[in-house]
C-alpha cells in the first residue's frame, strides 16, 4: 500500500502562521518601497540638473513624472490583478521597482527618465493592488494593516528625503548612489514576498460584471466622493512637500530651519497613521474623522497664510490631517467595497484622479506663484482644497456600500 504523507495538526499550524507572518511583512515591506524612491531625488536635484545639464523646466518634469504615471497606470492595475493575480503582479511591482532603480543611477544617456519611468510604473501597481490584497486576505484587520503600511511607507519615504544629500556628500559617492541604495530594499522586499508567488491564489476569476452585487465606482456617488477625497489631501500634500521650502525662504527662515520643518511634518504625518488605524476600525462610519483631517488641514493652511512666522505649528496640524487622511482614505477602498474585485476597482479609479491631483497641485502653485510673485494665491489653493477635503471626506466617510 502507497504511504501517505499527512502533515500534523501542529505542523499545519506552524507552516501557517509563518505563511501569514510572511504576507504580513511583505505588505509592510511592498508599502515602504512606494513613496521612498521617489522622495530621495528631491534633495539631490541641483546636483542631478548640474551633472545632467537639465534645465528648470525638465527637472519639474522629472519631479512630476512619477504621479503622472499614477494617474494613469492606476486604471490598468486592476484588470492585470484579475487576469495574472494580485500576489504575482505585486511581486513583479516590486521587480520593476528594483530595476528601475538600478537603471536611473547608471551613468548612461536616458537613464534617469527610463529608470524614474520604470520604478513610478511599478509603485502604480502597489499602490492600487495592495490595499485590494488587504481586503482579501485580511477583511476584519484591513484599517490596522492599512495603518501599518501607510505608517512603513511615510517612514521611509522621510528616511530617503533625510539621507539623501548625505549618502550623496560621502567621498567616493555621489547622486546616483543616494538615489539608488533604494533598490536593497526592493531586493529584500522580493526575497520575503518570494514564497507569495508560489501560493495557488494566482489567477482570480473575472470580476462579476453580470452580477447586481458588482457596480462600477465610476457610476456611484460614493466612487466619487472617496476619490475626490483622495485627490484634493493628495494636492495639498505634494504641494506642501514640494513647496514649503521656497515659502520658508521667503518668509526669511533658514533653509535647514526649513528642511528641519518639514521632516517633522512627515514624523507627525507617520505617527498618526499609527494612531488613526485602530480608531478607523472601531468607529461606526469615518465621517467625524473625515470631516476632524479636512479642518486639521484647513487650519494649517491657513495659518501658513496669516502667521507664517508660527510654520512649524501650522505643519503639525497639517502633517495630523495628512497622516489620518491618507490611512482613511486607504481604508476606505475596502470600507465602501463589498469585495477585492470591487475596492480594486475604487482604489485605481481614486488613485487615477487623486495622483493626476497630486501632479496639478505642486503645478498650479508654482504657476500662481510666477503670475502673481505672491504666496497668497497659491496658499489660498491650499485653503480651498483643505475645505474639500473636509466636504468630500465627511460624505465617503459615511457607512454604506457601493451597491
Amino acid at each position: 500500500m502507497q504511504d501517505v504523507d499527512v502533515q500534523s495538526p501542529s505542523t499545519s499550524t506552524r507552516s501557517s502562521l509563518a505563511t501569514g507572518l510572511g504576507l504580513y511583512c511583505g505588505i509592510v515591506l511592498i508599502g515602504a518601497n512606494l513613496r521612498a524612491p521617489i522622495t530621495s531625488l528631491g534633495p539631490v536635484l541641483p546636483d542631478i540638473q548640474r551633472d545632467l545639464a537639465l534645465r528648470g523646466t525638465a527637472a519639474g518634469l522629472l519631479n512630476a513624472l512619477p504621479l503622472l504615471i499614477f494617474a494613469l497606470l492606476s486604471l490598468t492595475a486592476p484588470a492585470l490583478g484579475r487576469r495574472h493575480g494580485l500576489e504575482r503582479i505585486l511581486g513583479a511591482s516590486i521587480a520593476v521597482i528594483l530595476i528601475g532603480a538600478v537603471t536611473r543611477s547608471l551613468a548612461l544617456p536616458g537613464a534617469i527618465w527610463l529608470g524614474t519611468t520604470l520604478l513610478s510604473a511599478g509603485i502604480a501597481f502597489g499602490n492600487v493592488l495592495l490595499p485590494a490584497l488587504v481586503k482579501r486576505d485580511f477583511p476584519t484587520r484591513a484599517p490596522g494593516l492599512i495603518g501599518l503600511y501607510a505608517a512603513a511607507m511615510a517612514a521611509a519615504a522621510g528616511l530617503a528625503a533625510g539621507l539623501a544629500a548625505p549618502i550623496a556628500q560621502i567621498p567616493g559617492l555621489n547622486w546616483r548612489w543616494a538615489i539608488g541604495v533604494w533598490a536593497l530594499l526592493a531586493l529584500v522586499t522580493l526575497f520575503v514576498w518570494a514564497p507569495q508567488l508560489r501560493v495557488r491564489q494566482h489567477h482570480l476569476g473575472p470580476a462579476p460584471a453580470g452580477d447586481e452585487a458588482f457596480a462600477s465606482p465610476w457610476r456611484h456617488p460614493i466612487g466619487w466622493q472617496v476619490s475626490l477625497f483622495f485627490a484634493f489631501h493628495s494636492l495639498v500634500f505634494y504641494s506642501i512637500v514640494d513647496w514649503f521650502a521656497s515659502y520658508a525662504a521667503s518668509r526669511g527662515i533658514a533653509l535647514s530651519s526649513g528642511g528641519l520643518m518639514l521632516l517633522i511634518y512627515q514624523l507627525v504625518a507617520v505617527a498618526t497613521n499609527l494612531g488613526s488605524a485602530p480608531l478607523i476600525r472601531r468607529l461606526r462610519d469615518q465621517s467625524g474623522l473625515g470631516l476632524g483631517c479636512g479642518l486639521l488641514l484647513l487650519i494649517g493652511a491657513v495659518g501658513l497664510l496669516l502667521l507664517p512666522n508660527l510654520s512649524l505649528l501650522w505643519l503639525i496640524c497639517a502633517g495630523l490631517g495628512a497622516g489620518v487622511a491618507m490611512v482613511t482614505s486607504l481604508s476606505l477602498f475596502g470600507l465602501r467595497t463589498r469585495d477585492h474585485h470591487q475596492a480594486a476597482a475604487l482604489s485605481g479609479m481614486a488613485q487615477f484622479i487623486g495622483y493626476a491631483g497630486a501632479a496639478a497641485g505642486p503645478f498650479l502653485v508654482g504657476v500662481l506663484h510666477d503670475a502673481t510673485g505672491s504666496w497668497t494665491f497659491p496658499l489660498c489653493l491650499l485653503i480651498a482644497s483643505s475645505a474639500l477635503v473636509a466636504v468630500f471626506a465627511t460624505l465617503a466617510g459615511r457607512n454604506r456600500l457601493i451597491e
